[in-house]
């Protein structure tokens, strides 16, 4: 599965228009550690592993105390570590051939 660009663009043009906007977001621009399990459809522990040894990218911020990625952080990275994503926060995967 590949990001597609189009999709992204539409989708952080709807993100950034929420900004603008009073109440809360629809689709959340970034994900913390509990996301990440949902994501991947991995054990509750994997994301703090996969951080501990340094396999998930550094973080991009921090909220209370706990790290967050840009969803398009983690996108990336699982493109470039060939993961497989069972939940698509923004739904912009596509089929390699798609994208």
């Amino acid at each position: 599965m590949k990001v597609s660009q189009a999709k992204l663009k539409l989708v952080a043009r709807q993100v950034s228009a929420q900004l603008m906007q009073p109440g809360p977001l629809t689709l959340p621009p970034v994900v913390g550690l509990k996301e990440i399990v949902r994501m991947f459809g991995v054990k509750d522990n994997t994301p703090y592993q996969w951080r501990s040894k340094g396999i998930l990218p550094k973080e991009d911020g921090e909220v209370s105390n706990n790290p967050v990625w840009k969803v398009t952080t983690i996108y990336q990275f699982a493109e470039d570590t060939k993961r497989t994503i069972v939940w698509d926060p923004w739904d912009v995967l596509v089929d390699d051939e798609a994208a």
